[in-house]
This record gives C-alpha cells, sequence and structure tokens, in this order.
C-alpha cells in the first residue's frame, strides 16, 4: 500500500502542476478528507502521535489526491464528487451506496465467515476506522487514476483501449497492494474493486466512499478490528 500511495502521490503533483489547484471549495473539502482519515484511528490509537503517523502515511496523500482529482473535475472532465442536476440525485447515490454497500457485504461475511471468529461488538472506534479506506482508499487508490486517465486523454473521446485502462488501474493496484494470491487478487477485483470502479465511473464517488465504508464497518462490526 506504501508504494501505490507514493504512485498516487506522483500522479497527484504531476495533475497539480499541469492545471494548479482547484477552487476553494475543493481546497476546503480535501483537507476534511485528509483530517477524517487522520483522524480514523484515533479509537485504537491513542495519543497525537497517532493522528501524526496516519497523517503521514494516508492524510497526506488523501489531501493531494483530493486536490488533483477535485481540480481535474473543475476543468470539466466527466468526475462527480456527487451527482447533481437531476433532482433527488444526491438522495438517490445515497441509496445505491447503502444497497451496493449491504449487497457487498454480504458477499464479504460469506467469505470470511469460516477463516475468521466472529467478534461482535459495535463502537465508536470500530465505526471511525471505516473512514480510511472509505476516503483514503477510494480516493488515493481508485480516483486519482480515474482523474490522472481522463485529464491524459482530455477533452477527446476516449478509445477503447483507454477506457480499459482507466478502468484497469482504478480497479487492479489497489486490489493487488493488499498482498493476496492472484486467484484471490483477481476474485477480490471482480467482487469488490469492479463494483467501487462502477460506482465511482457511473455514479459518483460518495456512492463509492458511502458503499466502501458499509462494507467495512459490518465487517468490523462482525469480525473485530484484528485482520
Amino acid at each position: 500500500m506504501v508504494l501505490l500511495s507514493i504512485w498516487s502521490i506522483g500522479l497527484s503533483i504531476y495533475i497539480l502542476r499541469k492545471i494548479k489547484l482547484p477552487s476553494k471549495k475543493g481546497i476546503i473539502s480535501s483537507a476534511v478528507f485528509a483530517l477524517l482519515v487522520s483522524i480514523a484511528y484515533l479509537g485504537i490509537q491513542k495519543g497525537i502521535e497517532a493522528v501524526i503517523f496516519n497523517g503521514i502515511m494516508a492524510g497526506i496523500p488523501t489531501l493531494l489526491c483530493s486536490l488533483a482529482v477535485f481540480s481535474v473535475m473543475e476543468k470539466n472532465y466527466g468526475i462527480k464528487i456527487i451527482s447533481k442536476g437531476k433532482k433527488y440525485a444526491p438522495f438517490v447515490s445515497i441509496v445505491i451506496a447503502v444497497v451496493s454497500g449491504v449487497v457487498l457485504s454480504i458477499i464479504n461475511i460469506l467469505l470470511m465467515k469460516d477463516s475468521n471468529a466472529v467478534d461482535f461488538g459495535i463502537s465508536i472506534s470500530r465505526l471511525m476506522v471505516c473512514l480510511s479506506p472509505a476516503i483514503f482508499e477510494e480516493i488515493a487508490c481508485r480516483a486519482i487514476f480515474m482523474a490522472f486517465g481522463l485529464y491524459a486523454v482530455g477533452k477527446e473521446k476516449a478509445s477503447k483501449f483507454q477506457k480499459f485502462t482507466i478502468w484497469f488501474m482504478m480497479c487492479f493496484p489497489h486490489t493487488v497492494a493488499h498482498g493476496y494470491d492472484i486467484v484471490s487478487t483477481i476474485l477480490l477485483c471482480i467482487l469488490f474493486g469492479l463494483p467501487f470502479t462502477i460506482l465511482q465511473r457511473k455514479r459518483d464517488i460518495t456512492s463509492a466512499m458511502i458503499s466502501h465504508g458499509i462494507v467495512d464497518a459490518i465487517r468490523f462490526t462482525i469480525f473485530g478490528l484484528g485482520l
């Protein structure tokens, strides 16, 4: 995951050097994302040291990648943080995210139930941790590749190969970074990476964040944090 973060940081810096910072709203939103990711583990890792460590490891990549994603979005490259324009569009995004999150959670539980002991518990710490995968992974491990791909293609219509490359980069590197064997990696890429990518490309980034957060929230609630 460290190498993927470095890669993402490099892409975000490249984009920001080319098209500069986003608007004030984009900068503030990026800072909020980074802050939430930085404090995500406070419930299980006490002290300012935990915030600093998580800020360096996940907060900074989230900040830089968010800035780049917002910057590309504001240049009308087809990225949506939250769907707008139609009546109830944000509400529809939330509904889609919740439904997909529940469905993916059921799949996740079925995959994990035979190899992980149940450690059921509902707590603030277990829910706070979900902020990291929901925001950091969806922005710095997925959306940044979408932003870079769309920026690289430009205003011209993307070829089939270019479209495939964007989709592949949004799915595969993040799954590989988890360190599973090749069969498990392909399976997880199809079952989880692809649905989150579809949400980002076909709906908006917020729906992917919420869906991802629900999957991990249910996972941590049932199986605990020691995974």
